[in-house]
């Protein structure tokens, strides 16, 4: 059982000890997606800035505040653009298609494929792609992957950074594609456990 005590410190586990191990995370719930697309890419202001218009959200009380993000580059727009049209995709264990469903690395694999950017197949593997970033949510840029592994555990989970806390991912909880805001109670688990971002996007250039 996945412990969301949030006096327990962040430990950040080395990748060289990282394992595959499964997309198990915290509970997830989905926010607006067609509001967050629309704010980070036509408009391109912080995601968070725009919560206050859209109401009913399902992701829990602020519990943090998190750093506007800016603009998403080119390359990062097209990439959200394409992770935003498999919302509701249901989450299943191996899958890495639409058609067959997706686990947490199988989404970003496919997301990322669609933009020529070419990904291993685990959230594992994954965190050794692109550029290191520091695990600072005021470095992080809209495209850059998040990886999450609780204390002396591997790696259990990789999503995709949309900008001002706000994550889309497959995720094992909410049971499929969904988005997620990170300064509500509800991303306590991810913040608690983040461990590792990369950059695999920057600007109009993709990096490997």
């Amino acid at each position: 059982m996945i412990s969301r005590a949030n006096t327990r410190p962040i430990v950040f586990v080395p990748l060289t000890l990282c394992v595959l191990s499964a997309c198990a995370q915290g509970t997830t719930y989905g926010v607006s997606n067609s509001t967050i697309l629309s704010t980070v890419i036509r408009a391109g202001e912080a995601i968070g800035a725009s919560t206050s218009s859209r109401g009913g959200s399902s992701s829990g009380s602020a519990t943090r505040r998190m750093p506007r993000s800016p603009a998403p580059s080119a390359a990062a727009s097209r990439v959200l653009h394409v992770a935003n049209q498999y919302v509701g995709v249901p989450y299943v264990w191996g899958g890495n298609t639409p058609s067959s469903g997706f686990d947490c690395s199988g989404f970003t694999r496919y997301v990322f494929g669609s933009q020529g950017v070419q990904l291993p197949r685990t959230a594992h593997e994954q965190a050794h792609s692109g550029q290191a970033v520091r695990v600072d949510f005021a470095s992080m840029l809209p495209g850059d992957i998040l990886l999450f592994a609780e204390p002396n555990e591997g790696i259990s989970h990789v999503a995709i950074y949309v900008g001002s806390g706000q994550i889309i991912h497959a995720s094992s909880a909410a049971g499929a594609v969904s988005y997620l805001d990170l300064a509500t109670s509800r991303g306590d688990w991810y913040v608690q456990n983040l461990v590792a971002v990369r950059r695999l996007v920057s600007g109009a250039r993709d990096l490997w």
